[in-house]
């Protein structure tokens, strides 16, 4: 009974130690994305202020989307516009059902929360967004 008790506490505490020890949230310079039809997964990233950024986006969906990112203060709310073109700060404009594309960026250097979204008409009203937090 006392080894199956040790066991039992072993196995809970490992998830715990591996917690403990940061794992994936913290901040990267690798972002890997698989864009669906509607959705970006994961949808939110931690990167570290004015770094150089790699991502690697694969659109796993039946339709072309996009990746974009919006400058910090300006966040769309229900459509996304030709007025919310200005404030893009970075874009993977386009990538094809199947297709898989490798693209690099200087993260901003400012801290704080990034919208990411799918640019294409509609999808961000199909719930195609996502989230860049940025870190000093």
């Amino acid at each position: 009974m006392k080894r199956v008790s040790l066991l039992v506490t072993v196995l809970a505490a490992v998830p715990l130690m591996l917690a403990a020890c940061g794992g994936a949230s913290g901040p990267s310079t690798s972002l890997k994305v698989t864009m669906t039809d509607f959705a970006f997964s994961p949808n939110s990233f931690t990167v570290p202020a004015g770094q150089q950024i790699s991502v690697d986006i694969t659109n796993n969906g039946a339709t072309t989307h996009s990746f974009v990112i919006i400058q910090a203060g300006h966040d769309v709310n229900t459509h996304f516009t030709d007025a919310d073109q200005a404030f893009i700060y970075w874009a993977q404009p386009k990538v094809a059902p199947g297709e898989s594309v490798k693209a690099s960026f200087t993260a901003p250097s400012e801290a704080g929360e990034y919208q990411i979204l799918c640019d294409i008409a509609g999808h961000f009203e199909a719930g195609m967004v996502g989230k860049l937090t940025v870190v000093k």
